[in-house]
C-alpha cells in the first residue's frame, strides 16, 4: 500500500501472515533444529494461539479506545479479510500535520517463510539490516528489516501466533512533521493487543 489520499492521518496497517515480511525472497535453507526445538535459534511461542477471530474480523484486534491509546486520536479503519494476501486491518489516527501509509501481507501460500524462525534464518544468511527481538506478553517478535534506507520513523514488526505463523505490523509516521510516538515503540503496543486478543479466544 503506497502513500494515499488520507489526510490528515496516520495509517498502521497490521496483517496476519504466516511469514515473516512482506517481501518475497528466496527460501531459507534447512537449519538443525536448536534446543528451543526451532530452526537458527529461535525462541517458540508459549502456546500456540487461535488466529481464527482475526481471519473473520481482522479489525476486532484493537477497539477504537486501544487505538486512541498509541497515542493520537482513532479515525476509522478498513478491514479487509478478504484481501489477495490475506486478511488484514488498517486503522488511521486523526492528526494534523500529515498522512502516512503502511502496509503489512499475510504469505500463507508461501513455504519459503517460516514464521519467527524464518526471520532468525535471514539475519543468519545476512539478509536483514535491522533484527531487534522482543516479546509482547511472553510472545516472541521481531523489529525486522531488509532495507538499508528506510526513512526514519517506519517499523516493521512480526510477532508469533504458532511456531510456524506470525501476525506482522508496519508503522509509518514518515509523513508526520511531529511524530506522536516513536513508531517500533508504538508497534510493539499494537502487538501486545493482538496477543491479549488472542488470549482471551477473540473476545
Amino acid at each position: 500500500m503506497s502513500k494515499n489520499t488520507f489526510a490528515p492521518a496516520l495509517l498502521v496497517v497490521a496483517t496476519l501472515v504466516a511469514g515473516c515480511s512482506g517481501q518475497t525472497g528466496t527460501a531459507v535453507p534447512a537449519s538443525p533444529a536448536s534446543s528451543t526445538g526451532l530452526r537458527f535459534g529461535a525462541p517458540p511461542v508459549p502456546a500456540p494461539l487461535d488466529p481464527t477471530p482475526l481471519e473473520t474480523d481482522p479489525c476486532a484486534a484493537m477497539t477504537p479506545v486501544q487505538v486512541a491509546s498509541l497515542g493520537a486520536p482513532f479515525k476509522n479503519e478498513e478491514s479487509k479479510p478478504a484481501d489477495p494476501l490475506g486478511p488484514a486491518c488498517s486503522w488511521s489516527f486523526a492528526t494534523e500535520d500529515g498522512r502516512s501509509s503502511t502496509t503489512g501481507a499475510v504469505f500463507t501460500g508461501d513455504p519459503s517463510h517460516g514464521g519467527i524462525s524464518g526471520l532468525y534464518g535471514r539475519q543468519q544468511m545476512g539478509g536483514l539490516t535491522k533484527f531487534q527481538p522482543f516479546t509482547a506478553n511472553g510472545y516472541p517478535g521481531v523489529i525486522y528489516d531488509a532495507a538499508s534506507n528506510t526513512p526514519p520513523g517506519s517499523c516493521p514488526l512480526a510477532i508469533g501466533l504458532r511456531n510456524d505463523l506470525t501476525y506482522t505490523i508496519s508503522v509509518d509516521l514518515d509523513g508526520l512533521d511531529h511524530p506522536f510516538a516513536d513508531a517500533c515503540e508504538l508497534g510493539k503496543k499494537v502487538a501486545g493487543f493482538v496477543i491479549r486478543y488472542l488470549q482471551n479466544g477473540g473476545r
